[in-house]
């Protein structure tokens, strides 16, 4: 389970109240205590409750029903509620609301897109890129892993994977490869990935030392005879599609024989719809 410290809970409350919720005073809430409930309207692979939890117990609201990260939650179901004073659930109700939506919409989109590509090729990985909305990689991070998938590069310092910009600085492939024995020696054991936007350079890089070959934007036509032909000249070498790969043709992508695909789908698309209902409890 990804954690998310004090400060980062704060942070995410600092951003919708800076200094107060001004409509609450106005209207004099008062010692009055409130129900806030949270229902899907949609199936949904729930993410982001720990984080909500967290922000309950800052604002002294006490959970009375609650859901775990990766439960699939059916249209219309409540999955999580809590009690506390009306101005304090007020306060809380957007940003919560915002956080599950979103955390939700890619977990479950990520879901969606794993059980299309196992369906076809049961031993394939699903994997995402670095193309995450920015300020919201965390969360990201863990919707990603709550749906089923992994992230294919956290940072720049966990992978090395060397594009056709490095290749360039090498003075072209045949350089790049007569460089590879003395790359892999300063990689100190990380695998070394590298993307190829055609056959040629593809086929190429299979005779090598190299421990993966990215594919970028190759049609599925040409892919599924270029993974034959590579898995038969080096069978040990793992295969990567990428470019363009959504829950449309995934299946078409791994039906090639690929070990693993990388996409961005998951992160663009809308948040789940939930619905939130706040009602009064009783006065102190």
């Amino acid at each position: 389970m990804i954690y998310f410290t004090d400060s980062e809970i704060d942070q995410l409350i600092n951003e919708d109240i800076p200094y107060y919720d001004l409509t609450s005073l106005s209207v004099k809430l008062g010692t009055k205590v409130a129900r806030i409930s949270y229902t899907t309207r949609q199936e949904t692979l729930i993410c982001g409750t720990e984080e909500v939890l967290k922000i309950f117990e800052k604002f002294k609201i006490n959970p009375t029903l609650i859901s775990i990260s990766g439960e699939h939650i059916g249209e219309g179901i409540k999955f999580l509620e809590g009690e506390g004073l009306a101005n304090n659930i007020h306060a809380i109700w957007r940003t919560t609301s915002n956080l599950i939506e979103f955390a939700s919409g890619i977990a479950t989109r990520t879901k969606q897109l794993v059980d299309a590509a196992k369906n076809v090729s049961p031993e394939i990985s699903v994997l995402t890129t670095r193309k995450t909305i920015p300020f919201t990689k965390k969360l990201t991070v863990k919707a990603i892993r709550i749906g089923g998938g992994h992230v294919h590069r956290l940072g720049l310092s966990d992978t090395i994977l060397i594009f056709d910009n490095h290749i360039k600085f090498l003075g072209g492939l045949n350089n790049f490869i007569s460089k590879i024995s003395e790359i892999k020696l300063r990689a100190a054991g990380r695998s070394i990935t590298v993307e190829v936007k055609n056959v040629k350079d593809a086929m190429q890089l299979a005779k090598t030392q190299i421990d993966a070959i990215q594919f970028d934007k190759i049609p599925v036509n040409d892919l599924n005879k270029l993974v034959n032909d590579i898995k038969k000249e080096s069978p040990g070498i793992k295969l990567i599609a990428g470019g363009n790969i959504d829950l449309f043709n995934i299946q078409e992508y791994a039906a090639t024989g690929v070990d693993i695909i990388v996409s961005s789908w998951p992160y663009y698309g809308e948040p789940i719809d939930l619905n939130i209902n706040i009602e009064p409890v009783f006065d102190l």
